[in-house]
């Protein structure tokens, strides 16, 4: 289902901890927003020659603004694109378009036609792929093509973590830290932001940093918090970049 069409930098925390490394795909440099001029220009290249993941992935830089001008619009044409191709995240953005009129016409019959076809495509591949489990635990959190079931998608993130996603371990850690459908719990999402961290996320180092800074599940230290924001920061996480401590 995934296409690794470009890659970022290994991620690394520092020296002594080698071991702590994961080379990332481009799904995950467009879902933190550090994507690359140079990555957008290949991507831009490969969706004219008709790769369904390039046109996915553009959909998502022109939905977000990422390296591009946002435009919803055009977000929506290249979602269509690589839809029409069952490309399963495209499906998915295209349906989520639809739900909410984003660069079309609100028609939520149109969204669920996209959402169920999504459904059945990711739970194929729910054993192959840790995009899979973490985009079916958003159906089911949502109600997108599914009836709603948190507990079904806290399963399914956790499911997607022990598949190596860091990003299902950010998404629990916020269900914890802001007690969505979860009893709060603050350490707990310390913990899980602290695995991701590890992992080399930075929007886990960044709210990781913010929970430093202000006392969130952990003792306050400004100096970790910094750190924290600015290996964000270096991995081009715009935020991070704002949320770095001057001297």
């Amino acid at each position: 289902m995934m296409v690794a069409v470009a890659t970022t930098s290994l991620a690394q925390e520092n020296s002594d901890k080698q071991d702590v490394k994961q080379c990332f795909t481009i799904e995950d440099s467009v879902t933190w927003g550090n994507i690359t001029a140079s990555q957008v220009e290949r991507l831009v290249t490969m969706a004219a020659q008709g790769h369904s993941t390039a046109q996915y992935y553009l959909g998502r830089c022109y939905f977000n603004g990422y390296e591009v001008p946002k435009d919803k619009l055009k977000a929506v044409e290249y979602y269509g694109q690589a839809a029409e191709k069952d490309h399963t995240e495209a499906l998915y953005y295209l349906g989520f378009c639809y739900r909410y009129g984003f660069g079309v016409t609100k028609n939520e019959a149109r969204a669920d036609m996209f959402f169920k076809k999504t459904v059945k495509w990711l739970q194929e591949e729910l054993e192959k792929d840790p995009w899979a489990p973490f985009y079916l635990a958003l159906c089911y959190n949502y109600g997108f093509g599914v009836e709603v079931d948190h507990e079904k998608s806290m399963q399914l993130y956790e499911k997607a973590a022990g598949m190596g996603n860091s990003q299902a371990l950010v998404n629990l850690a916020l269900d914890y830290q802001l007690g969505n459908n979860v009893k709060k719990d603050a350490g707990k999402a310390v913990k899980l932001f602290t695995q991701a961290a590890e992992m080399g996320n930075p929007q886990a180092q960044l709210s990781l940093g913010y929970c430093y800074l202000e006392g969130d599940g952990v003792d306050v230290d400004k100096q970790k918090a910094n750190q924290l924001f600015n290996m964000a920061a270096q991995q081009g996480l715009p935020a991070a970049k704002n949320a770095v401590i001057q001297p």
